[in-house]
């Protein structure tokens, strides 16, 4: 059977032109269709047959067929009765592609429009609506799989790449893998095969009541949203050389009408400003000042306040940090304004705190439950024993830590409920978070309230939307222009899954009436059009090398695949971080030009000794990255956390200083008596005389050492009496000696009554030993580092 093809003229000047004249020669071509269609754009041609299945996706210019050959790839799939069909058949009219499934006789008409650099498909029709639960576009096979970027549905093999785009919020990139509809993975709108990879995308009905598991409840009442069908459920496909993905990506935004958000008139996804280091903090009125000048001292972007709200849902400030209220926060971003920084605030999403107004003094009756029984008879104020119909929703509640139903205008907590019926909610605290105990009539409702371990609840869908109008409006009020959406799970708590999450960010993005930089707890796919960062790894479980540490780079390649700007999560800046820390961080910044976080308090700032050098030493590291002055083979050796570097500046050239690290271990040796157990190492000084500089770590699981000492070149003896635990580091930067934890956090410094030797070029000696009490299988490793001389770059 001969294929109809429809070309697009190289010769028109205008795109929009070409839209125009594409879409008539399309309508007009494909009226009385009923054999296989192709679709052509500048980069990527598709073939669909009269089956509903595509056969091909080609490169133009050379005709490879990225579609791996045995298997199935449906434009559409739906959903009936629980069970999936694809097309049986398809026919092509007036610019609608008409598929048949049997043998449920369903019907679905899809819109189909090819432009110069992409094609969409729509579902605006079906035959029987309310019998399709879910519709899955694809998935499409393809034998990519060099680079599979999961979030933002793009596969590339080095030189070409194909995507697929949701065009709107009620399209679900990914695989629909539960029945929430929310992605179990980091991503899933592409996907490795053994073939390759696939493409994917999905929406559900969201008209009809449903009782679904959500976030691991089981059986929970998901109310319907009037009118949310898949009918609407929208797509675009493209391919393009890999070095042109982003840029189309822009193209595609601009031409279906998806967020598309400049800075300084930059679309931000190609902007120099985006994934920019910020500090996190937690200034007040008093002290914005100050805090604007360190950040500006260290070149952040941003300033951050950790906590300003006294409570979450109707996002009102701290009175004693902004006694002022939103004039006061308003002062403050007109402060930031003025020196080029901008001012930020921490939240998580939509949880809502049990002191807000929406939980206290009348509970709001949208507040998320997981489930509800009725009252088999009447509760007085004082009755310290619920009885209900059902223990369904009360009996397994690991997962809960308020414990807290709500009756009416009441919420009560309870210890648990009773084992057999009839059933009775037990140890009831009448009244709680500031609600009014009442008499409640035997039928009323007993509603188990949704929350969290962080000591708060859920708003439902509809709440969810208003508490995003509420940030939209303070964000709108005060100028404050960053966010992260922390908590962004929280939204699966309405059991709309990622639809539920994609439709919150949207409205607040949407409802603030300047541009909002911001970052989430969370990745998928249509969010990544509104997001500008992901920003992972926390520094609350370790020092400030050792916590989150291997995740924080970990995550650099899927950044990387998803093109989003490398982010290495947050550290902390405490009043004993030291200049090796700092630089430390901020040569892995260097290697993967990557933003971050610096969580730096007040007081911190204020008592650390050297926050003057420390903030210097971060805008420098930032002015050289930025500028791209480091070689492929420097940046490659910033990137491996066990390199330590120093970086100076003067005038015009930089001056790289690797440091070298001599390793050597000691264990306990079995000996005859009065026979040494010392170590002895040697190393080699090739440079310059500096400071002695080493770390001792005790390694193993569990005992200690006692009484370590080390004697250097026969001369210097340095006793460090006392006993130390499994994990413990000590650490000489030349000057002073300090003690950290199995965790990398500072616990003391160690006095000395002696002068720290220097290290004069040459051969020398190191021995060692301490004592192994209880025969504590224990490690000693001993690590010496010297400075290099200087690899001079020149910008």
């Amino acid at each position: 059977m001969d294929k109809l093809i429809i070309n697009i003229s190289k010769k028109t000047s205008s795109s929009s032109q070409i839209s125009a004249i594409v879409f008539i020669l399309f309508v007009q071509v494909i009226a009385v269709w009923a054999q296989p269609l192709v679709l052509k754009s500048k980069d990527l041609n598709l073939t669909l047959t009269t089956k509903g299945q595509l056969t091909a996706l080609t490169k133009p210019t050379q005709q490879n067929n990225y579609l791996p050959i045995g298997e199935k790839a449906p434009l559409l799939q739906i959903r009936v009765n629980q069970n999936w069909y694809k097309p049986t058949g398809a026919t092509f009219k007036s610019g609608v592609v008409t598929l048949l499934f049997q043998p449920v006789n369903v019907t679905a008409h899809i819109k189909v429009i090819q432009k110069k650099t992409h094609f969409t498909f729509e579902l605006i029709k079906l035959n029987l609506p309310n019998q399709v639960t879910a519709v899955i576009w694809g998935p499409y096979p393809t034998v990519i799989n060099k680079t599979i970027g999961e979030v933002v549905g793009v596969v590339r093999d080095g030189q070409y790449a194909i995507g697929i785009q949701a065009l709107n919020p009620k399209t679900v990139g990914g695989v629909l893998s539960n029945s929430e509809g929310a992605n179990e993975a980091r991503g899933s709108t592409a996907t490795p095969q053994p073939y390759g990879s696939s493409l994917q995308a999905f929406s559900l009905d969201r008209s009809k009541d449903r009782k679904i598991t959500v976030w691991g409840r089981a059986e929970m009442p998901v109310k319907a949203i009037p009118n949310e069908t898949t009918i609407g459920s929208k797509i675009a496909i493209f391919g393009c050389e890999e070095s042109n993905v982003l840029a189309r990506i822009g193209e595609i935004e601009i031409a279906e009408g998806l967020p598309h958000a400049l800075i300084n008139s930059i679309w931000f996804k190609q902007s120099p400003e985006t994934g920019r280091a910020y500090l996190i903090s937690d200034f007040d009125e008093q002290t914005v000042d100050e805090m604007l000048n360190y950040t500006q001292q260290a070149g952040l972007a941003s300033l951050y306040h950790e906590a300003p709200f006294q409570s979450w849902g109707h996002f009102i400030l701290d009175s004693v940090a902004f006694p002022n209220g939103i004039a006061g926060m308003k002062t403050c971003v007109e402060k930031a304004n003025k020196k080029g920084i901008r001012i930020g605030v921490h939240t998580l999403s939509p949880f809502i705190n049990t002191n807000d107004p929406y939980v206290t003094p009348i509970p709001d009756k949208r507040l998320s439950v997981t489930g509800s029984s009725f009252l088999t008879d009447y509760v007085n104020t004082n009755s310290p024993e619920i009885p209900v119909a059902s223990d369904q929703y009360f009996k397994n509640i690991e997962s809960s830590t308020l414990h807290a139903v709500k009756i009416g205008d009441e919420i009560i907590r309870f210890r648990s409920v009773s084992a057999e019926a009839p059933y009775r909610l037990l140890d009831c605290q009448r009244g709680a978070y500031g609600t009014k105990a009442s008499n409640h009539p035997k039928g009323a409702v007993a509603e188990m309230l949704f929350d969290y371990p962080y000591n708060t609840l859920f708003p439902n869908i509809e709440l969810q939307q208003e508490i995003a109008g509420n940030l939209g409006r303070f964000f709108s009020e005060t100028g404050v222009s960053h966010m992260d959406f922390d908590g962004h799970e929280g939204c699966l708590s309405a059991g709309e899954g990622d639809y539920g999450m994609q439709i919150f960010a949207d409205k607040v993005i949407k409802d603030t009436k300047h541009t909002l930089v911001n970052g989430t707890s969370r990745s998928y796919h249509y969010y990544w059009h509104l997001c500008h960062y992901w920003n992972w790894g926390e520094p609350w479980y370790g020092g400030f090398r050792q916590s989150q540490g291997d995740y924080r780079l970990e995550n650099q390649p899927f950044l990387e695949r998803n093109y989003m700007p490398n982010m290495l999560g947050w550290f902390l800046l405490s009043p004993t971080t030291t200049r090796e820390d700092i630089e430390w961080m901020m040569a892995r910044a260097a290697g993967y030009n990557a933003g971050f976080a610096l969580v730096a308090r007040y007081k911190s700032l204020q008592k650390n000794p050297n926050t003057t050098q420390l903030l210097a030493l971060i805008r420098l590291w930032q002015e050289a990255y930025r500028s791209k002055i480091f070689s492929a083979d420097q940046l490659a050796r910033l990137k491996n956390p066990e390199n330590d570097f120093h970086l100076e500046k003067n005038n015009q050239e930089w001056n790289l200083y690797p440091f070298k690290k001599y390793k050597f271990e000691h264990t306990k040796k079995s000996l005859q008596p009065g026979e040494p157990t010392a170590s002895q190492w040697e190393f080699l000084n090739t440079e310059v005389e500096q400071p002695l500089n080493f770390t001792l770590t005790f390694m193993g699981k569990e005992g200690n050492i006692e009484n370590p000492w080390m004697e250097l070149d026969g001369y210097f003896k340095l006793e460090l009496l006392g006993e130390y635990k499994a994990g413990n580091s000590i650490v000489c930067d030349g000057s002073a000696i300090k003690l950290y934890n199995e965790k990398g956090g500072f616990v003391k410094e160690i006095e000395i009554k002696k002068n720290i030797p220097s290290l004069k070029p040459g051969k020398h000696v190191i021995k060692f030993d301490c004592q192994f009490p209880n025969d504590a299988e224990l490690t000693n490793r001993f690590i010496v580092k010297t400075m290099s001389n200087p690899e001079i770059v020149r910008k």
